[in-house]
């Protein structure tokens, strides 16, 4: 088995999650990739895990390692140590599901050499590792991703494909926000009008994807839970949601920031509307046009290697 492992390669998606109102609940993976190939199996080296990382290095956490420490401590299960070769798309502290992605790889790498287990074993430990469903249950089954998780701990999470004609377009500020100081200031309660404006939000949001009606998604992704607290530390959110344009089909913070998306069917006037705009505010951005990442299991769930290398307008990075 261990020759067989060695030079696999684990592909995890990134992922944009809350979608405005869906907070905690909605996500959707997008072709933004981390990558772990196994260098080597260390059975001598048991229950080891040695990342080398190309390019940028990890700062902080090893959600990587931690989930497969994780995963050995609850399965109990033994396994070979290994070395692995780490590249990620993703940039980190950027609101493109980075942890939840490392979290989800780390699960994978343990079940590489060990035995397969329940996506929904994984969701639930994946949950518990990143204190949130969402990030996990997308970088796990792709799509757009509904996440539900129960009072005893447990999480059902479904996916649906994204309409392959809506890109987005994504644009990060040169800055780091942690996921943690961005919970910090969200509110302990809010008013039962709220809860029920994003609840009715976020329904609206799943029809107008499922039937088909993206006129819908401007109004669906509106928000009164956490992007007004967080735009303070999100330099160009405020302006962005305001944008308007006949080509903008809406916008919201993508996680916990400092990226914003904007959805769109042309996609090349939207990247100018961003640039514009956040050369207006004088804040350094990278603009990026991202294709969501389909559900597992559909026949375009494998990501072309062409994905690494930006293709100009609509499919990539643009800088």
């Amino acid at each position: 088995m261990h020759d067989a492992v060695a030079g696999r390669e684990i592909v995890v998606p990134g992922s944009i999650s809350n979608l405005g109102s869906g907070f905690d609940a909605l996500s959707l993976a997008v072709q933004l990739y981390l990558r772990v190939r196994i260098l080597d199996v260390l059975p001598d080296a048991p229950d080891t895990l040695q990342c080398q990382v190309v390019g940028r290095p990890i700062t902080g956490e090893n959600r990587i390692s931690t989930a497969f420490a994780r995963a050995r401590a609850v399965s109990g299960v033994p396994a070979p140590g290994l070395r692995v070769e780490v590249r990620s798309d993703i940039p980190l502290r950027a609101g493109l599901g980075g942890s939840g992605a490392a979290t989800v790889a780390g699960l994978r790498l343990y079940e590489a050499v060990t035995e397969p287990r329940a996506a929904e074993d994984w969701l639930r430990l994946g949950c518990e590792i990143e204190g949130h469903p969402d990030n996990a249950a997308a970088a796990l089954l792709g799509g757009l991703t509904v996440s539900c998780q129960h009072a005893d701990g447990p999480v059902t999470a479904r996916s649906c494909a994204w309409p392959s004609e809506i890109r987005l377009v994504v644009a990060t500020p040169h800055l780091e926000v942690a996921t943690e100081d961005a919970r910090r200031v969200l509110p302990e309660s809010i008013p039962l009008r709220d809860a029920v404006f994003n609840l009715q939000h976020a329904l609206l949001l799943v029809h107008a994807v499922r039937s088909g009606r993206p006129e819908d998604l401007r109004e669906a992704l509106r928000d009164r839970w956490h992007q007004a607290v967080r735009a303070p530390f999100v330099p160009g959110l405020t302006e962005a949601l305001a944008l308007e344009h006949p080509a903008l089909l809406g916008a919201c913070l993508s996680g916990s920031g400092p990226s914003v998306v904007a959805f769109t069917k042309e996609s090349a006037v939207i990247v100018e509307l961003l640039r514009n705009l956040y050369e207006t505010l004088g804040v350094p951005c990278s603009v990026r046009v991202l294709a969501a990442q389909p559900p597992a299991g559909t026949a375009e769930r494998r990501p072309n290697p062409a994905d690494r290398q930006p293709r100009r307008p609509d499919l990539s990075g643009l800088a």
